[in-house]
């Protein structure tokens, strides 16, 4: 857990830098205790649960695909930072029993008055439309209220999860908070499953849809940068600032471009230009990102002095934060 508040504690620093622009919009719909399955679609891979989990202040818990722990390391760090391997039937047998491992992690983790994010759609693209929903959310409502746990109090959170472009920094980038879904909307009987399933989901898939940006497949550059712009809000871009804050602006990116095309590079090369091109540069310069900033300020305090060393230690993160605020 302590793993956990420390990572969210860097997210939430490093977020400014990394985007130009985070607007949460009805944040006060969301309770800050108890039971909650906040339900978001699922555009930017693990970033998207990032950028959640950063905002809200309670304890979190994600569900994230099975295939990544495969590797008893990895899974030990995931594990860490409170995420719930989830695994589809199509995996396997052992998948198949997995999968009641995982509804019963979900449900302990919300019975103890926790949130557990939960990707409705159940795969990645990097588009700007809402895909089709699975049943993973609408089963797990359905046990939280109406399964051992009986979690009447639980409420189901629509999420619109809405980024201007999906590769690397610079970006505006929304989250929305939806009216929250009670037992009592739907009107089914809950002993008639498949009906419930279906009945939840339309009701689910209406409200997120109305907290996402939705782009036609075949708009043109400008008519995207239109949408943008309309969805964002005329006052989501920054101010330029005046002519030294674009100096120092400029400034930050000319000494961070080489830092950041090492990534860059890097990072393109091990996901293949997919989906998981932003959770990876992201997660990279997370950790290591401070790493480099705390050896480049050792070397300058050798020659310069500690004070010296702990200006450069500061300035560092201020100047990258500039050279992404005033471009």
């Amino acid at each position: 857990m302590y793993f956990f508040y420390f990572s969210r504690f860097l997210i939430r620093l490093a977020l400014p830098i990394f985007l130009r622009r985070l607007l949460v919009i009805n944040f006060k719909q969301v309770p800050n205790k108890g039971p909650l399955l906040l339900a978001s679609n699922h555009p930017d891979s693990f970033f998207d649960a990032l950028v959640i989990g950063a905002t809200l202040t309670q304890p979190i818990f994600t569900l994230a695909r099975g295939d990544a722990f495969k590797k008893p390391s990895v899974a030990f760090w995931l594990r860490q930072i409170n995420l719930i391997p989830v695994f589809r039937g199509s995996e396997g047998r052992l998948a198949v029993k997995n999968i009641d491992t995982t509804m019963k992690e979900s449900l302990d983790a919300m019975s103890a008055g926790n949130a557990v994010i939960i990707f409705s759609e159940g795969v990645c693209v990097n588009e700007w439309k809402l895909r089709p929903l699975g049943k993973g959310t609408a089963r797990m409502a359905h046990q939280a209220w109406f399964g051992e746990s009986n979690l009447k109090e639980m409420q189901v959170i629509p999420i619109g999860m809405n980024y201007e472009h999906y590769r690397g920094t610079g970006k505006r980038a929304a989250i929305r908070f939806g009216d929250a879904i009670h037992h009592t909307d739907i009107k089914t009987s809950p002993d008639d499953y498949e009906k419930w399933l279906r009945e939840f989901n339309e009701i689910l898939y209406v409200k997120m849809n109305q907290e996402i940006l939705t782009i036609p497949d075949n708009a043109t550059k400008e008519e995207r940068v239109s949408a943008f712009n309309n969805f964002f809000g005329p006052n989501s871009v920054p101010s330029k600032g005046n002519f030294l804050l674009q100096g120092l602006g400029w400034f930050g990116r000319l000494i961070h471009r080489p830092i950041y095309q090492i990534f860059h590079k890097k990072v393109a090369k091990i996901t293949a230009r997919s989906v998981f091109y932003d959770s990876a540069l992201f997660g990279l310069l997370l950790y290591i990102y401070p790493l480099i900033v705390l050896l480049i300020s050792a070397i300058v305090g050798i020659f310069a002095g500690f004070k010296v060393a702990l200006a450069v230690f500061a300035a560092l993160p201020i100047l990258a934060w500039m050279g992404n605020r005033y471009r």
